[in-house]
């Protein structure tokens, strides 16, 4: 049989154990918190992360599932979002070309463009692709893909997005010098190709053309 003293010992005991977890998970005792935690869905201006809902700050517009964001809790237990963490530079990406078409470098072929690439960036909490580099293209080279293939659904812009490129220089008649055209039009579709819609004006077909500097939204 326990002493006076002893039940009052475990009673104190209880208290301050009872009191420690109340003030490890009330806000209003712990002041405010943050944390990292990964994204597992995403509603209207709000992403979910470990089981918490939190609304996002306004650079944060466009969360995905998978992001490891920044969330934060104030002392009256409400949550936000800050944004992702970066995930580091990117990286570029080379693709494979369609028939009739080498890709560029610094010394003989796509005007020394170097090679077409591309990436994601994230500029402001939106998705943009950008491009960079030159090709060599053959007479009767395709036009509807410039690429091998179509690219991943991540870097498909929602609508299409349509540029004005650099070419090889035709002339706009039969007059040699008499005007010179340097520019066609190319077509980042939805489906993921790539369509150079005018390469041939003039008096002839595009032989090169440079993607560098391209960049668009993604959304």
């Amino acid at each position: 049989m326990k002493t006076a003293h002893a039940s009052t010992r475990d009673l104190a005991a209880a208290l301050r154990d009872s009191a420690q977890k109340t003030g490890e998970t009330s806000p209003s005792v712990r002041g405010a918190d943050w944390r990292t935690a990964v994204v597992t869905a995403v509603g209207t201006g709000t992403v979910t992360a470990d089981g918490i809902t939190a609304r996002c700050l306004e650079t944060y517009t466009m969360p995905l599932i998978g992001d490891v964001a920044v969330i934060s809790q104030s002392s009256n237990g409400n949550w936000i979002a800050f944004g992702r963490l970066s995930s580091g530079d990117p990286g570029w990406i080379t693709p494979s070309l369609g028939t009739g078409y080498t890709q560029g470098n610094t010394t003989t072929q796509g005007n020394n463009n170097g090679p077409i690439r591309y990436r994601r960036l994230n500029i402001q909490g939106v998705w943009f692709m950008e491009w960079d580099g030159g090709a060599t293209r053959a007479s009767g080279a395709q036009t509807s893909n410039i690429l091998s293939s179509a690219l991943a659904a991540t870097y498909r812009p929602a609508a299409r997005a349509s540029m004005v490129i650099a070419r090889s220089a035709a002339d706009l008649t039969a007059s040699t010098g008499t005007s010179v055209y340097h520019s066609c039009k190319i077509d980042f579709q939805q489906d993921g190709t790539v369509s150079l819609v005018s390469a041939t004006v003039g008096t002839s077909e595009a032989t090169w053309i440079s993607l560098k500097g391209i960049r668009y939204p993604l959304s």
